[in-house]
């Protein structure tokens, strides 16, 4: 959730200074239980869960029963026999309405299929499954995005981070919306299209393992497990929690029946938007099915400018480190992009992709500015409305 460069100066001086004084003078609390060692980490399962993630930078280790359940969902969604329809939301804090406003003109256009998968990141993690319900979902995505602003989000405790806590915000209303909208009746709604073979994965970073974990949200769905909203909500928490600034998520599973815990944090430490691993072969997969879709797409919202942006940098600590992350983030996100037309190339996909204009030019006057936000969603509907919704090509427009 790359916004750190937008800050007003002021902000950002305090942000770095208050971040400079917990890493240098603060030790934080300590876990309830110790993290995993290096030696059986990969072992650990969520408790009273099984089989519903996996790495990000490998393929699932439960491909087998994936590759059965599909099977089944052919006979009663055959529809997956003829096309495959990939949705990827990016990260982009509140760039997110950029993605909100899309989604809504593209179904105002006409033509929005029926997502075979979705994935989201970090702000994309908080649309996407809203967007895998469908259209009727929109509303909530809109309000989200054009009705909210910080105090909605996230509450600026500094005083915390000084004496040891682990950021400089609490997310209790931004938990507290999702709690709210990520109910027993929505998660019924995710375990239904999880068994006609659709796929919902949200991603996060393990922060003591330095790797990208996907989340299958359908198999938590249908799961039945009383704590499955709660779970549900917490990954998407994870996913879209900034690193010091944003509290990560406290993780409880077990291996060998002892208990220890993890720390998730933004999805888009680890990718800004991805597909699936490269480890996963679809051709292989769609050999076991007997099954060769003649439509395959990949369709991308980037829920930010990918283009470099000219800007003069002040030269000020905290200037110059925060136009450095913004840049880290815009190339990460470029390699990412690029990942994903090699995988596309690879596995017979088109791709269409969309990005927040070079052109939108609307100042952000602070952290989730309602009217920054209102002005980017219109802009995403907009473009979304436009003949040239879709960049159909990554040739030219990024290059390795």
């Amino acid at each position: 959730m790359p916004f750190i460069d937008k800050l007003p100066g002021l902000q950002i001086h305090i942000l770095i200074f208050v971040s400079a004084l917990t890493l240098s003078a603060c030790t934080g609390f300590p876990r309830e239980h110790a993290a995993p060692s290096k030696d059986n980490y990969t072992q650990a399962e969520v408790i009273g869960f099984h089989d519903i993630r996996y790495w990000g930078d490998e393929a699932p280790p439960y491909i087998d029963k994936v590759i059965l359940r599909l099977q089944g969902a052919l006979k009663t969604n055959p529809s997956m026999r003829e096309r495959v329809d990939v949705l990827a939301l990016s990260g982009g804090a509140e760039d997110g309405a950029y993605g909100a406003g899309f989604l809504k003109g593209w179904t105002d256009r006409g033509g929005r299929p029926e997502f075979t998968v979705v994935t989201g990141v970090s702000t994309g993690a908080l649309i996407a499954p809203f967007a895998f319900l469908g259209p009727e979902y929109d509303a909530s995505i809109k309000r989200f995005f054009t009705d909210t602003s910080k105090k909605d989000i996230f509450l600026f405790t500094p005083l915390t981070a000084i004496f040891g806590g682990t950021s400089l915000g609490d997310t209790k209303p931004l938990r507290r919306i999702i709690r709210e909208e990520v109910d027993e009746e929505f998660i019924q709604a995710i375990a239904r299209e999880s068994l006609r073979g659709r796929i919902l994965l949200i991603s996060t970073t393990n922060l003591d393992a330095q790797r990208p974990v996907i989340w299958d949200i359908g198999r938590i769905a249908e799961s039945g497990h009383p704590d499955a909203a709660k779970l549900i909500g917490d990954i998407m928490l994870a996913s879209s929690a900034v690193p010091g600034i944003f509290p990560p998520v406290i993780t409880n599973v077990t291996i060998d029946g002892n208990q220890y815990q993890e720390v998730h944090v933004d999805g888009g430490v680890t990718n800004q938007i991805f597909v699936y691993p490269h480890a996963l072969r679809v051709r292989e997969i769609e050999r076991h099915l007997r099954t060769y879709p003649q439509k395959k797409t990949f369709w991308l919202i980037r829920n930010t400018k990918i283009d470099p942006e000219y800007k003069p940098v002040d030269l000020s600590i905290s200037d110059i480190a925060s136009r450095s992350i913004s840049t880290l983030i815009k190339y990460q996100g470029r390699g990412n992009l690029l990942h994903i037309s090699n995988l596309a190339k690879r596995d017979g996909f088109d791709i269409n992709l969309t990005h927040v204009p070079q052109s939108f030019d609307v100042a952000l006057n602070d952290i989730f500015d309602p009217d920054y936000m209102n002005a980017l969603y219109q802009t995403g509907y907009d473009v979304a409305m436009s003949e040239s919704a879709w960049q159909n090509s990554l040739e030219g427009l990024l290059k390795e």
